[in-house]
C-alpha cells in the first residue's frame, strides 16, 4: 500500500444524494452499498466516503452558533460538555453529538471536510471530499484517476468532456 487515503471513484450526483437521504436515516450500511454498487470501489474506500458524507451531514444540522460554542468548549479541554451542547442544540443523538466533536477536533470546517479514519484522525491531512469543484477534482488527480476527474467537471456545472479535460489539465 502506498500510504495513500482510499480513493472513490467518482459519484454520480443523483447517487451522491442517495447516499445523503440513507445517511440521514442512519443506514450507513446500505449507503455504503450503493458506493460500491455505483463506483465499483472496495469496502473501505466506500465506507471511508460515506463516513465524510455522514459528517457533513450532522455539520448541517448544526448551527453555526452551536459550532463556535462547541470549539470554545474544547478549546478549554472540555469535549464532553461540546458533546453534549452539540446533540442538546442540534436534537442529535450520542454517536453523531461524539462524532461531530472528533471531526471538529480533527479539523473538520463547514464546508469542506475530510475523510478521515473511524477514530476521528486524518492521515495525511485527510482527503477534501466537499468544498470547491477544484478541490474535488483534485482528490481524482491526486489519486490518479483523470477519468472520474473528468466525469465530475462535466457533469456537475455541465461541461463538454473537452472543456472539461481542459480544467482537469489546468489543476496539475
Amino acid at each position: 500500500m502506498s500510504g495513500k487515503q482510499p480513493s472513490v471513484p467518482y459519484v454520480p450526483p443523483e447517487v451522491g444524494r442517495r447516499v445523503v437521504e440513507l445517511v440521514a436515516k442512519g443506514q450507513v450500511i446500505k449507503a455504503v452499498a450503493e458506493v460500491r454498487k455505483a463506483t465499483g470501489a472496495d469496502l473501505v474506500s466506500a465506507k471511508t466516503y460515506v463516513d465524510g458524507m455522514r459528517v457533513e451531514w450532522i455539520g448541517a444540522q448544526v448551527t453555526v452558533e452551536v459550532e463556535e460554542k462547541v470549539r470554545a468548549l474544547l478549546a478549554e479541554g472540555r469535549a464532553k460538555d461540546a458533546v453534549k451542547l452539540v446533540r442538546d442544540a442540534a436534537g442529535l443523538g450520542r454517536s453523531e453529538g461524539k462524532d461531530f466533536v472528533k471531526a471538529l477536533q480533527g479539523g473538520w470546517r463547514r464546508g469542506r471536510a475530510t475523510v478521515g479514519t473511524p477514530d476521528g484522525g486524518t492521515p495525511d491531512g485527510g482527503t477534501p471530499i466537499w468544498g470547491t469543484l477544484s478541490d474535488r477534482v483534485r482528490v481524482y488527480v491526486d489519486a490518479d484517476d483523470r477519468a472520474s476527474a473528468v466525469a465530475l467537471v462535466r457533469d456537475e456545472p455541465g461541461m463538454t468532456s473537452d472543456e472539461a479535460g481542459r480544467f482537469v489539465d489546468a489543476l496539475d
